[in-house]
């Protein structure tokens, strides 16, 4: 689903996207303008943002040399740090897969706020080690994955950062050149808390394995995703793609639904669900969904009783619950960092074999077993 709608959406925006720019060089108009009288219940703050947003926005051909420099230095660079991987099936993953891949999850990251990368970076490491499929293959396909991680976290955080800048009246050329500096500054930082991590590791368990005082217990799960991929498409399970064509097909039509009707202006548009969307809880589990619904609806009693109250402050609501909900990691890292146990620990078992070994188990220590 959520590759799908990100492919769908691509397609359709490149093509509005390419008759605009034509439309714009016949007319010789920045688009602003036209923009602004299509929309006479804009604010002040609203047109002022436009006027800044749009008024110092990147020229496309600076997107295009950075993109192909960037391509062109990974090229060169990656193959020479792991030979594994040759210079041509990273210019093919940057000429053909990864635009639409940093295109969709930007984009998604816009509408939700939410960004799906590992999804990207399990396809493009099933892609590698399935084309490379020989020894070396693991290695190709993880260090691919790798490249696609990096690109796709720093695409959508720009654009985070970039809706940020749109909120707050900053110009877009000042955003971008703060991602740049972080980038440069980070490809210095980053390797030095690596080696330090890795000095202070035991040799006899090096950094981030099982054993290790720094484990990493991703690194397992994508290493056993790109042995299983270097067997193609016989290793997926047996109805994989199956489900794949039939999530294929309902996207396709919902998403051709959406946009015939925001065409058309029917109200049935505010009821077409957003796929992506859909997806999210098959990805990091259906816990959220309890607050994004509560959320949804204390936000459509707020807008009743005091619209304009809602407008203006629901977005910093949602920003301090979303903080306060995340700010307990903190503490757990403490907590982890030092090795600090609960005094507790409880798991519910389903009643039948489960629970009768659990019982099993526990009359061998000498304790009174589950009634």
């Amino acid at each position: 689903m959520v590759v799908t709608e990100g492919i769908y959406n691509f397609i359709t925006l490149m093509t509005v996207l390419l008759i605009d720019l034509y439309n714009k060089r016949q007319e010789n108009d920045s688009g602003m303008s036209k923009y602004i009288l299509k929309q006479p219940s804009l604010n002040y703050d609203d047109r002022k943002r436009l006027e800044i947003f749009l008024g110092n926005h990147i020229p496309i051909i600076g997107g295009v040399v950075g993109y192909i420099a960037f391509g062109i230095m990974c090229s060169v660079i990656y193959p020479w740090i792991f030979h594994q991987i040759k210079f041509y099936h990273v210019a093919t993953l940057f000429i053909t897969i990864f635009p639409v891949f940093f295109f969709s999850n930007t984009y998604v990251t816009g509408l939700t706020d939410w960004t799906v990368s590992p999804t990207y970076c399990k396809v493009v490491l099933f892609i590698v080690a399935a084309w490379i499929a020989k020894p070396g293959a693991v290695i190709a396909g993880l260090a691919a994955c790798g490249l696609a991680l990096i690109s796709l976290n720093v695409s959508c955080q720009a654009m985070q950062d970039l809706k940020t800048g749109y909120m707050t009246l900053t110009s877009p050329r000042v955003v971008v050149a703060g991602h740049i500096y972080g980038v440069l500054i980070a490809s210095i930082i980053n390797p030095l808390i690596y080696l330090f991590f890795k000095a202070h590791a035991k040799q006899s368990a090096p950094l981030g394995t099982k054993n290790s005082i720094y484990p990493c217990p991703g690194a397992a799960v994508y290493r056993a995703i790109a042995l299983l991929s270097t067997g193609g498409v016989k290793e997926l399970p047996k109805h994989c793609l199956t489900f794949c064509f039939i999530t294929i097909v309902i996207t396709i039509a919902l998403e051709t639904i959406r946009l015939v009707s925001q065409r058309k202006a029917w109200k049935v548009q505010h009821y077409i669900p957003c796929m992506t969307a859909i997806a999210l809880p098959f990805l990091v589990g259906p816990t959220f969904t309890i607050d994004f619904a509560l959320g949804s609806v204390l936000l459509i009693i707020w807008t009743k009783v005091n619209r304009q109250s809602a407008e203006l402050l629901s977005s910093a609501v949602a920003a301090g619950l979303v903080c306060g909900d995340g700010i307990w990691y903190l503490p757990s890292s403490l907590l982890g960092f030092f090795n600090v146990n609960p005094p507790i620990c409880m798991r519910f078992l389903a009643s039948g074999k489960p629970a009768e070994l659990a019982d099993a188990f526990l009359n061998t220590l000498g304790t009174q077993g589950m009634p």
